[in-house]
């Protein structure tokens, strides 16, 4: 019987093992992605949209490179695919009204290692997107190899993807039980372009400035995973976004009404533990 289930397990999660970098890609944020248009920001640094170009600027505001972001498929809000996209539990909530999200701050723990390395990749994240979903600003918790290095150990970074392109700061160690502040905020507008900031409030060289993108409006809590093939192969226990605070430019706390996704085929979960904008909170059970 154990090898039955075993083996019914293995199916269940096959779609997630099917995810594997090949030659010349690795795996971002979002899904795999080319090795060339994988780039790392310098600690300090920014991005810059500049017509149909994003300029990486070190941290003097010298240009280090240009490149011009091709067309990606677009991340159809509440229809992630976990097949493509690996997004197998989130907690989501857009921003219909007038006035733009400024802030959206979360607080979590980094999950136990898991007892098993397959050479899984699992992101953990707060994140906004844009109305046309072709980008995405976001601290990020990583475990296992991607497109900015790492291994089988905890690691944050931000990352900013626009189109087929994306950018990144150094990947910086973390442990078990540590706490993270994961935020976005909205810095100055004008007009459709939007200037925003992301980072880990309480690790040093987290931080990444996006210039000139389009608004940001899908707030998410996320759990993304690639080449899962055991369900050791997650950490045990629960990650619990908590302190969730969203608000608006218009400084008023948004009517938020999260709206949840499970994985039913792995069996992890997602739940709205506390609603709404203020000290919200979305819990994710392995």
């Amino acid at each position: 019987m154990r090898a039955a289930f075993a083996t019914a397990l293995l199916a269940l999660l096959a779609p997630f093992a099917v995810a594997a970098p090949t030659p010349g890609t690795a795996l971002a944020p979002g899904g795999l992605v080319l090795t060339s248009n994988a780039h790392e920001v310098p600690v300090g640094g920014s991005v810059a949209h500049v017509g149909a170009d994003v300029h990486v600027l070190d941290a003097t505001g010298a240009v280090v490179k240009v490149v011009t972001p091709g067309p990606a498929p677009t991340r159809t809000k509440n229809a992630k695919p976990a097949e493509a996209t690996g997004w197998i539990a989130y907690a989501s909530w857009l921003n219909t009204g007038s006035s733009p999200i400024s802030s959206f701050k979360t607080t979590w723990t980094v999950p136990p290692v898991p007892a098993t390395n397959h050479d899984q990749t699992l992101f953990l994240f707060n994140s906004i997107e844009p109305n046309s979903g072709d980008a995405i600003l976001q601290p990020v918790l990583q475990f296992g190899p991607s497109a900015a290095g790492g291994g089988s150990y905890w690691a944050v970074a931000t990352w900013y993807l626009v189109g087929d392109s994306t950018f990144y700061t150094t990947p910086v160690k973390t442990s078990a039980g540590a706490t993270l502040d994961g935020i976005v905020t909205l810095t100055s507008s004008s007009g459709s372009s939007y200037n925003y900031v992301s980072s880990f409030t309480n690790i040093a060289g987290t931080s990444l400035t996006a210039t000139g993108s389009a608004e940001l409006t899908w707030a998410t809590e996320t759990l993304e995973v690639y080449s899962v093939t055991e369900k050791s192969d997650f950490p045990t226990g629960s990650t619990v976004f908590k302190d969730i605070d969203l608000v608006l430019s218009s400084g008023a706390a948004p009517s938020v009404s999260w709206s949840a996704v499970s994985s039913t085929q792995d069996g992890i979960s997602t739940s709205i533990t506390v609603g709404g904008a203020t000290n919200a909170e979305v819990t994710v059970t392995y």
